[in-house]
């Protein structure tokens, strides 16, 4: 089915439903998800839609069938080809500059230590794999957010956390069990690659019983139970019929009986299924680099050391960025084809690589409430540093009383609400 409501006009296959993140006339962001797909995973079709926009954009909003529309529930069924809006207040995103980030995020090496030290605090909590209870030797400690990412994108994604109940104030390293569940092999390579992903139940837009029954494992073992009044759900976002026989979706996540360790981060995991979703059915990337260009200065040019170029060598030079466009490694403002899964591919700039799944989500919670709170309140501890180093120098060496530096803190502030240039990076 095709849409032209508000002016857009996308195309969704027979047997999927589209959801439209981001509006853009020419080429809007948004999921293309099969029908049957969503059916075998939640019970309450519309409210999984609204949950993936919430998991994804980090901002509450509303559906509606058109952009700018009114709201529609969430009790109903879904139309096949169906096109619909998540709705935000919304209207701008910040200028996140990923480059930089990848630049100065610190990849912690990992030790045999470090991973046997995670690995064994997982299994005081967890006891076995915790779908299928297999034997701790066939297993391995799995990370939510992958141990490859780095300290500083880990510490992004919990300080730039959506509303979010849970306390995440301590939550500040990649090796927390928080951010970790034990699994056999064959899980954490599933859930590595994000063919699966975690359910955590009741979140903001679902409860527990909007999910199917729990896929109940046989001869569970003593030690371990079921959460009470939550539920850690496995999902198959991009199926493989031969190893779902053996992984089945719906299947709970089980952990030691009256642990009073912590459990799994509600916000971690909706951030994992929100990847994993633009991972697998994610389309239009391209407009999000339209609105993902942060300000960078001019590169100098250096004067020429050697002979000027010829002719000759700026022919070639055309001539290689022409073959390079076309082999899809220039930075042409254009998103690249992907297959037909929806893994499309973004090319920022020549000098930029490629986005994946977790580039765009951090490029949307870049711009939730707590990102842009963060983003003031840091700025406003910049001009307070850049106003005192015009202060004399026997006024900066005082002792400065807490309430005085309060209120330089909330003059900054405020200053910086009333429309002072804010760059982001």
């Amino acid at each position: 089915m095709s849409s032209s409501s508000g002016s857009i006009a996308i195309s969704i296959p027979n047997h999927c439903v589209g959801l439209v993140l981001i509006y853009d006339e020419e080429s809007p962001f948004y999921l293309e998800i099969p029908l049957d797909t969503i059916k075998s995973l939640c019970l309450k079709p519309l409210k999984y839609l609204h949950y993936l926009g919430w998991s994804i954009l980090g901002v509450e909003g509303t559906l509606a069938l058109e952009s700018g529309g009114d709201e529609i529930g969430t009790d109903g069924d879904l139309d096949n080809g169906g096109i619909y809006y998540y709705i935000t207040d919304t209207d701008s995103f910040q200028a996140v500059d990923l480059e930089v980030i990848k630049m100065r995020t610190n990849v912690p090496s990992e030790t045999t230590q470090s991973r046997n030290q995670f690995r064994n605090n997982l299994l005081e909590r967890d006891v076995f794999c915790v779908w299928t209870g297999a034997a701790p030797d066939v297993g391995a400690g799995l990370h939510i957010i992958p141990f490859q990412r780095g300290s500083e994108w880990f510490q992004l994604i919990v300080n730039n956390r959506p509303n979010c109940s849970e306390d995440v104030e301590d939550l500040d390293n990649i090796n927390d069990i928080r951010n970790g569940v034990f699994a056999n092999c064959m899980i954490h390579n599933l859930f590595d690659s994000r063919r699966i992903a975690i359910l955590k139940t009741p979140n903001r837009y679902l409860n527990t019983k909007d999910i199917p029954p729990c896929n109940e494992r046989p001869n569970m073992a003593t030690s371990v139970t079921y959460p009470k009044n939550s539920r850690y759900t496995l999902h198959w976002l991009n199926p493989d019929l031969p190893t779902q026989a053996m992984i089945p979706d719906n299947r709970d996540a089980t952990f030691k009986k009256r642990t009073k360790k912590a459990k799994p981060s509600d916000l971690l995991l909706h951030y994992n299924y929100g990847a994993a979703a633009v991972k697998w059915w994610g389309n239009g990337k391209g407009t999000l680099q339209k609105l993902a260009q942060p300000p960078r200065p001019p590169v100098p040019v250096p004067s020429p050391s050697g002979p000027s170029r010829t002719t000759h060598d700026r022919n070639t030079a055309i001539s290689k960025r022409d073959a390079a466009r076309a082999a899809g490694r220039s930075g042409t403002g254009n998103a690249t084809a992907g297959p037909s899964t929806g893994e499309g591919r973004l090319v920022d700039s020549e000098d930029q690589a490629i986005w994946d799944e977790d580039d765009v989500m951090l490029f949307f919670w870049g711009s939730s409430r707590a990102a842009r709170e963060r983003h003031g309140k840091k700025h406003a501890r910049e001009r307070v540093c850049h106003n005192s180093k015009s202060i004399t120098p026997s006024l900066r060496t005082c002792a400065w009383s807490p309430s005085s530096v309060k209120l330089l803190y909330i003059y900054a502030f405020s200053f910086s609400k009333s429309g002072w240039p804010v760059s982001y990076t």
